[in-house]
């Protein structure tokens, strides 16, 4: 069965490998579940050896890949918080108090219960800023408020 695995092989093996996405949805088997189906019923129709049987299942499976990512890749989530995960980025537009002065470009602004670095121009300690950009994901550059 391993040297030219049956038609049947292939099938039974797509419809376990489709049920196991429910098990693990990610959408991702499904794709490698139907492929494993088309090339059973590909070798139902054609006698397919173990390496054809391979590089057809090789193909559909990128095929299915491909299409799958065109169907599910492609949505665009829309959330009312298009910045969660991203929290400096919602940091912009906001105004803040330096917790360090700016001292030759940099110092220190505290958000909330927690201090970030910030860039801007020379300004003393307890002045309010606003965020004006994110440099690197962890540094805020700040213009007065």
């Amino acid at each position: 069965m391993i040297n030219d695995p049956s038609p049947w092989f292939w099938l039974v093996a797509g419809v376990l490998t489709c049920a196991a996405e429910a098990l693990a949805p990610g959408v991702f088997l499904l794709w490698i579940g139907l492929a494993a189906i088309a090339t059973g019923l590909t070798s139902f129709i054609v006698s397919l050896g173990f390496a054809w049987a391979l590089v057809a299942f090789g193909v559909y499976a990128a095929v299915g890949v491909i299409i799958g990512r065109k169907v599910y890749g492609s949505r665009d989530i829309v959330s009312d918080r298009p910045n969660l995960n991203r929290r400096a980025e919602a940091l912009i537009g906001q105004t803040f108090t330096l917790e360090d002065a700016i001292e030759n470009g940099e110092g220190r602004v505290r958000v909330s219960d927690s201090v970030w670095r910030a860039r801007g121009p020379d300004l003393p300690r307890g002045a309010r800023v606003k965020v004006a950009a994110v440099e690197g994901g962890v540094t805020l550059r700040v213009d007065p408020a």
